[in-house]
C-alpha cells in the first residue's frame, strides 16, 4: 500500500470535488480517486492496490475493461458513432434480441430497449399496468430498483431513497422482503408454507387491495444491495400460485442478478420460476458499456402504445458489447467459477459467524455475499456502525467492500480465482477483528 486512503492526491481532489458537485453526490463519494482497474484489482492515484469486492456495484462481471468485450464496443463505436436505435436500427439489434430470447424461458418471447436497469424497470411497470388496465404495483421492503420516478417508487431498500416524490407517485404497495432471517411472519397452520405470501393473503388482499385492481408483482429474485438475500423455496410456489390465481403478472427484476452471479445465467433459473416480464442492465454490458431490456410475454407486451427508452438506448458499441459478454460466457466456464466461489465463500462465511459474537447472520448466493453484524443475536438489532468500521479496516488492507444499507456485501467478480476470493477473506477476518477489539 501507499499512503494510507485517502492519500494526499485523492484528499486534494475531493475536496474540490465537494465543493463543485452536488452535495449529495460528492459527500457519497469513497476516500480515494481511482487511477486504473485491472481485472479484480482497483488502483488509485496515490498508488494503493485493492482487491476489489464491490464490481462496480455488480455491473462489472467479468473484470474490468475485458479485453474482448472491450474491443468489440470500441469497433463498433469507430463503425458507428452513436444512433438512435428506436429510430434506425443497426446490425446488432437483431442478433442481440434474438440471442436474449434464445437463453431465457421459452415463454418469453418479445424485447424493448433500455439505456439501463432503472430504465429498463420503468418501462416494465408500464408495460404490467398497459398488459392488465390495472393500477396497483406490490413490491418489497429491502428491494432496489432505481433512484428516480417509477423504479424508485416501487423499490423501498430505505425510505430516504424516495424521499421528496413518494407521495406523488400512488400506486405501489410494498410488502416485507421473504427474509429468512428477518421476517416478521409465521408460517400458520393451513397456510401455503410461506409466512410472506399467507400475509398477502390473508391480510394485504383481504383488507387493503383488492386484487382485481393489482397489475402484478415486481421483485429481485435475490435481493441485491438490501443485504444478498435469497427467498425460502417455498415462497416462490406460493408466490407464483398467487400471480396465477389472481391473474397477477410477475416481473423479475433481474437487472444484478442477471447474467451469472448467482451461479444460473438468470437467477430465476435458481428456482424454475418462470416470469412474466424480465428486467435486465448492470453486466450485460460486461462492464464495458451501459445497456438495459425488458423481456416479456405475448401478453405483458402485446401493444404498441406505450413509448419507451431513450436516445441512448441499444447503442451500437453498448450492443456490440453485451453480445461479446454473451460469446465470452459460451467460451468459458463462469457460471462453474461462480458456483466454486459461492462454495468457498460459504466455508469462510460459516467460519466468521462461529468466531465473532457480533455476526448475526451470513449468505452466499453465487457471487452475492454477505455478512450481516448485530449487537445481539437474540434482538438481531443491526449494528452498522460496526459495518462501517469493518468495510474501513477492509479498506486500509487493501480490500473493497460494500457498507449497504443492512449489512456488509461482497459481490466478487464472477471469474475471480477461488484463491483470491479466500486471501479477501483472510483481509476480512483481520478487520473484523479490529473493529471489534
Amino acid at each position: 500500500m501507499g499512503a494510507a486512503p485517502p492519500g494526499p492526491r485523492a484528499q486534494r481532489i475531493l475536496e474540490r470535488l465537494q465543493a463543485v458537485l452536488y452535495k449529495g453526490t460528492g459527500h457519497d463519494l469513497g476516500p480515494f480517486v481511482i487511477n486504473g482497474k485491472h481485472d479484480w484489482r482497483v488502483e488509485d492515484i496515490d498508488g494503493n492496490m485493492y482487491l476489489d469486492l464491490i464490481s462496480g456495484m455488480a455491473s462489472v462481471p467479468l473484470g474490468a475493461a475485458h479485453p474482448d468485450i472491450t474491443e468489440a464496443a470500441v469497433a463498433a463505436l469507430r463503425r458507428y458513432g452513436n444512433e438512435d436505435t428506436h429510430y434506425f436500427a443497426h446490425e446488432f439489434v437483431l442478433p442481440l434480441a434474438e440471442k436474449l430470447l434464445a437463453i431465457t424461458s421459452s415463454h418469453l418471447v418479445r424485447v424493448d430497449m433500455a439505456l439501463n436497469g432503472t430504465e429498463a424497470v420503468e418501462t416494465a411497470v408500464r408495460f404490467m399496468r398497459r398488459a392488465t388496465g390495472r393500477p396497483i404495483v406490490i413490491g418489497f421492503m429491502g428491494g432496489y430498483h432505481g433512484e428516480a420516478g417509477t423504479a424508485g417508487a416501487v423499490g423501498a431498500e430505505t425510505s430516504d431513497l424516495s424521499f421528496g416524490y413518494r407521495a406523488l407517485l400512488p400506486g405501489y404497495v410494498h410488502v416485507p422482503y421473504p427474509n429468512p432471517y428477518r421476517t416478521p411472519f409465521l408460517v400458520r397452520p393451513g397456510g401455503t408454507g410461506d409466512g410472506t405470501i399467507d400475509y398477502m393473503r390473508d391480510h394485504l388482499l383481504h383488507h387493503a387491495i383488492d386484487p382485481r385492481e393489482v397489475a402484478g408483482v415486481v421483485i429481485e429474485p435475490v435481493m441485491g444491495s438490501g443485504g444478498c438475500v435469497a427467498p425460502p423455496d417455498a415462497f416462490w410456489s406460493g408466490l407464483t400460485d398467487l400471480c396465477r390465481e389472481f391473474d397477477f403478472l410477475l416481473c423479475a427484476d433481474e437487472v444484478k442478478t442477471g447474467f451469472g452471479r448467482t451461479g444460473t445465467m438468470f437467477a430465476v433459473e435458481r428456482w424454475g420460476v418462470e416470469p412474466d416480464l424480465m428486467a435486465l442492465g448492470k453486466a450485460m454490458g460486461g462492464g464495458v458499456m451501459p445497456i438495459g431490456a425488458v423481456l416479456g410475454t405475448e401478453r405483458a407486451m402485446d401493444f404498441d402504445d406505450v413509448s419507451t427508452g431513450s436516445t441512448w438506448s441499444w447503442l451500437p458499441a453498448s450492443c456490440a458489447a453485451a453480445l461479446e459478454t454473451l460469446a465470452v460466457f459460451e467460451r468459458q466456464p463462469i457460471l462453474e467459477n461462480v458456483r466454486a466461489l459461492e462454495g468457498a465463500a460459504l466455508g469462510a462465511l460459516g467460519s466468521l459467524m462461529e468466531k465473532y459474537q457480533q455476526v448475526g447472520d451470513v449468505r452466499a448466493v453465487g457471487c452475492f455475499m454477505a455478512v450481516e453484524f448485530v449487537k445481539d443475536r437474540v434482538t438481531k438489532e443491526r449494528d452498522m456502525e460496526l459495518t462501517r468500521r469493518v468495510a474501513w479496516e477492509s479498506l486500509q488492507q487493501g480490500l473493497l467492500v460494500d457498507a449497504s444499507t443492512t449489512s456488509l456485501n461482497l459481490q466478487p467478480s464472477l471469474v475471480m480465482p477461488v484463491e483470491d476470493l479466500a486471501r479477501a477473506f483472510v483481509i476480512l477476518d483481520g478487520a473484523i477483528a479490529r473493529a471489534v477489539g
